[in-house]
């Protein structure tokens, strides 16, 4: 009786904690998360930057993120804030929006490998290596990976259910959109943990290195004169500098991908190998809302791509300053257009 006493509080409180957490914190997502995204699709299609492939990666990237923050993360606002959980209200929404809601996210990762792979790419020695990063293999790159990644998850569709849990008297506690339980709830944990929180990360770190590595090599070149002047001095070096800025603030970006998804792979891990193990309710709420937490970290990689880019890149902060600046010139020609038609109209005889 005194164990009942003491951890139905403690339950209770961590179910709050979680609520109050997930409530602000999709909010946060939601704000900040909108407005960088917004400006990531207004900057990186600017003719600066529109024409090179790793940008094109991060547009991609940014289309993803978006359909988060404006469509996942609202529902999961509803659900921890206000107990509206939409995947509960037929099969069809559970299955469609835990598709949508996982393609998304891996999505948005596997993007960031492609550019990860486009550096290294890029920044190679052989010029036939150098060839193969290019605005049109970006757009066959980004339609074969979105149509590989949509039907890798498309068992979603067909194995996801609404969990019914009932107590020991047959009536119904929670009801729940999950994968059919069994051998495919735990496939379906391993399946996404490794296309979206193991490979994608694992690829960006290891070709994130070799084109840190190409980059010393190129530093250790000599190159030889050719009349009068040298090869180096035949590359455009605006570019060399748009590629080297656009490596910058994709290994930012992809450090934060790994320190805001590692915790939820750990996590993952941990709930996968102890579900069958018995549990009171105290270390369920535990494991639910530890669950919680690192499920709002993971969030991070998908609201930050623009200040992280403006953190890293000039290239990036030189474009958004030239927008603030239009928009100020714009906002003064509409000022002294709007003075001249009052001086006018001021001005203008009085006919009697």
């Amino acid at each position: 009786m005194t164990t009942t006493t003491t951890v139905s509080p403690a339950v209770s409180s961590l179910n709050k904690d979680k609520n109050n957490l997930g409530r602000y914190f999709a909010l946060l997502c939601f704000i900040f998360g909108g407005v960088g995204l917004i400006l990531n699709v207004i900057i990186l299609t600017r003719r600066s930057l529109r024409s090179n492939p790793c940008s094109i990666y991060f547009l991609a990237s940014t289309f993803a993120n978006l359909f988060i923050v404006f469509v996942s993360i609202p529902v999961r606002f509803l659900t921890a804030g206000f107990n509206i959980d939409p995947t509960i209200m037929s099969l069809a929404n559970c299955r469609l929006q835990y598709y949508t809601f996982w393609l998304s996210r891996a999505l948005s990762s596997w993007y960031i490998t492609l550019a990860s792979i486009d550096r290294y790419l890029c920044s190679s020695i052989s010029i036939r290596i150098r060839q193969w990063s290019n605005k049109e293999i970006a757009y066959r790159m980004i339609a074969i990976t979105t149509i590989t990644v949509s039907m890798a998850y498309f068992h979603v569709l067909i194995y996801f259910t609404i969990d019914v849990t009932k107590d020991r008297y047959g009536n119904i506690t929670s009801l729940s959109c999950n994968g059919q339980k069994g051998d495919y709830r735990t496939f379906a944990a391993f399946f996404h943990l490794t296309c979206y929180t193991i490979i994608p990360p694992l690829l960006m770190f290891i070709f994130g290195l070799l084109a840190l590595n190409n980059i010393r090599r190129h530093g250790m070149l000599v190159f030889p004169s050719v009349q009068g002047r040298t090869i180096a001095k035949c590359i455009n070096r605006k570019n060399r500098k748009t590629d080297r800025q656009l490596l910058l603030m994709l290994i930012l970006q992809v450090v934060c991908i790994f320190l805001s998804t590692t915790p939820l792979s750990v996590q993952q891990l941990y709930s996968t190998f102890t579900a069958n193990f018995a549990k009171d309710a105290f270390k369920m709420a535990q494991d639910s809302f530890f669950l919680a937490v690192v499920g709002n970290i993971s969030f991070i990689a998908h609201c930050s791509s623009f200040y992280l880019f403006t953190l890293a890149g000039s290239i990036f902060r030189r474009e958004l300053k030239k927008l603030l600046l239009i928009r100020r010139c714009l906002k003064k020609r509409h000022q002294k257009q709007e003075l001249v038609t009052v001086e006018t109209t001021i001005t203008r005889p009085t006919k009697f």
